[in-house]
């Protein structure tokens, strides 16, 4: 949209919606009208540096202003960067605005002590001094765990300050002192806590005697399998340990010693709790139908890891695809052609399965009506797979519609235009 000095208010309004950086390019009198400066302002924080000086010192609007985005604050006048109303308001709006605060309030106990508590990643910028403030660490670390990193030296070894930070954010094990990464409780802490904000990732920050504590090493791989990758050589090749880490989580079995992807009781528990652990097993075991039939029951995908022999097997493919129809794709060329695996691929729907299993049949089941109609009704996109004629079958397009409205795109020019078609969408 071009806007120029002919422009209307409703014209640049509407041009802001298109551009957040159409503040620059306006006539001068639409960087004093408030309504058009805030619609900017909320699309682009940076926006405020256009606005007309008496915006910029009018208290009220810049107050709204770093509300709707807080990175306004870095073009309101100093004197609203020492506002601790406006500040706060920022901060709340986008934690990292309190960079373009005054030193004084980054230094005022008070004020960023009530802005970690919003967001624990505030004390980044405050004053050393309040970095050291054990009251004020504390208030961060437990909003989020993450800012343990900004606390002075001393707090990063002080127990309860870093447990309060493990128990939010697993990682945060990272920043505390040596000493308190060898501490079994707080590293034990760290390795359990799950949800948002944990990645599993505590026990690459241990201490070499905590990688070796078996107690430590099954904590953390029972909370996310991919830990085992930091556990100690010794337990790596404990058999014992392996086993008991891969009936867990079957992740962790990547991680063990090579001897064990050839090692069938190893094995066969990993893929019964993660199928997806059949790619790192060794080639016996990928063409042993029990492991692969295990495998896929708990992973549909892991038939990609199958022998060759085992992705022409009914029995298992028929395992996979019930799981998951778009396993399809890693069956021999006979099964992409069986009707009944087809059937049963294309009526399951699972993540991923944008336009379902019927890309993967063969030309023949692509062109058989029972087929299309079936993969249509699960997934309405399979249309795009369809053989031609389908496209122009307004019982099987209506199908397909009803099942997703895009479908559409992939009808005939004829049933594109077909008013009943048209009316579903709408």
């Amino acid at each position: 949209m071009e806007i120029n000095e002919n422009s209307s208010r409703e014209d640049v309004l509407a041009a802001l919606n298109l551009r957040n950086d159409m503040l620059m390019r306006v006539d001068e009198k639409f960087r004093s009208d408030r309504e058009v400066v805030l619609a900017a302002v909320k699309a682009c924080g940076n926006a405020l540096q256009y606005a007309s000086d008496e915006l910029k010192a009018d208290r009220e609007f810049v107050l709204t202003a770093v509300k709707g985005n807080g990175y306004a604050l870095q073009y309101a006048s100093d004197n609203f960067k020492a506002d601790r109303e406006v500040v706060l308001a920022a901060v709340k709006s986008h934690v990292w605005a309190f960079q373009y605060a005054s030193d004084e309030l980054k230094a005022d106990r008070e004020f960023v002590l009530e802005a970690v508590k919003s967001h624990g990643k505030a004390l980044q910028y405050a004053s050393d001094e309040l970095k050291a403030d054990r009251e004020v660490v504390l208030a961060a670390v437990k909003q989020s765990g993450y800012p343990l990193q900004y606390a002075s030296d001393d707090l990063k070894a002080d127990r309860e300050v870093v447990l309060a930070a493990v128990e939010r954010f697993d990682d945060a094990l990272e920043y505390a002192s040596d000493d308190l990464r060898a501490d079994r409780e707080v590293v034990l802490t760290a390795v359990r806590t799950v949800g948002i904000g944990a990645w599993g990732g505590a026990l690459r920050y241990a201490s070499d005697d905590l990688k070796a504590d078996r107690e430590v090493v099954l904590a953390a791989v029972k909370s996310y399998g991919w830990a085992f990758q930091y556990a100690s050589d010794e337990l790596k090749a404990d058999r014992e340990f392996v086993l008991e880490a891969v009936k867990s989580h079957g992740w962790a079995f990547q991680y063990a010693s090579d001897n064990f992807k050839a090692d069938r009781e190893v094995v066969l528990e990993a893929v019964k709790t993660d199928g997806d652990a059949l790619q790192y097993a060794s080639d016996d075991f990928k063409a042993d139908r029990e492991v692969v039939l295990e495998a896929v029951k708990t992973y549909s995908y892991a038939l990609e890891y199958a022998s060759d022999d085992l992705k022409a097997d009914r029995e298992v493919v028929l395992a996979a695809v019930k799981a998951c129809g778009n396993a399809l794709q890693y069956a021999s060329d006979e099964l992409k052609a069986d009707r009944e695996v087809v059937l049963t691929a294309v009526r399951t729907v699972g993540i991923g399965a944008w336009g379902g299993a019927l890309r993967y049949a063969s030309d023949d089941l692509k062109a058989d009506r029972e087929v299309v109609l079936a993969a249509v009704k699960a997934c309405g996109n399979a249309l795009e797979y369809a053989s031609d004629n389908f496209k122009a079958d307004r019982e099987v397009v209506l199908e397909a519609v009803k099942s997703h409205g895009k479908a559409l795109q992939y009808a005939s020019d004829e049933l594109k235009a077909d008013p009943e078609l048209i009316k579903i969408l709408s």
